[in-house]
């Protein structure tokens, strides 16, 4: 029984030491914020039709250095963990969703849009790779247009998968 109370007694201990505090300026630069033009409770359309394709809220979280993306539209949801890599000069955004799927984009601004772009191994084709991109623009009215396209050839031609247009929700 002592050795029990000891050694609890020792991980309380070694439990604050372990806890690093977190400089309150260390994500502030124009870089880690160059995506909080997404921030927001969002409803989403298809651009060309107007039609409902889900909703989307988005958050600033951990101190200003990542934002969390959570999707849903009837019978599907997911989400994404957002943050930009001081070390590369990169954005990463990690997505995940209830069919199981993973994706890892990476990027950054480019031409005023949010582009990241992934690398995926289809599961019926482990020999091939294809390119997911998705570029977020910032519109005049408040907007965002999110675009997506793929491509089989690395990068030469690409093929749309969607177009999505969010706007800010009632409140």
């Amino acid at each position: 029984m002592r050795a029990v109370i000891a050694g609890l007694a020792l991980l309380a201990c070694a439990a604050p030491a372990a806890a690093q505090p977190v400089a309150a300026d260390l994500c502030k630069s124009s870089a880690h914020h160059a995506f909080d033009f997404w921030i927001g409770r969002w409803t989403v359309t298809e651009t060309k039709t107007g039609k409902p394709a889900g909703q989307s809220l988005i958050e600033q979280l951990y101190n200003g250095c990542a934002l969390r993306e959570n999707w849903s539209e009837p019978g599907y949801a997911g989400g994404s963990l957002n943050t930009f890599d001081a070390a590369t000069g990169k954005w990463r955004q990690t997505w995940t969703d209830a069919s199981g799927a993973w994706r890892e984009f990476v990027g950054g601004i480019d031409d005023g849009k949010m582009v990241l772009t992934a690398r995926v191994v289809p599961g019926r084709d482990p020999g091939k790779v294809v390119l997911e991109r998705m570029a977020f623009t910032p519109n005049p009215d408040g907007s965002v247009r999110q675009y997506s396209d793929a491509s089989r050839d690395h990068g030469k031609t690409w093929t749309e998968r969607y177009d999505y247009t969010y706007r800010k929700a009632a409140s």
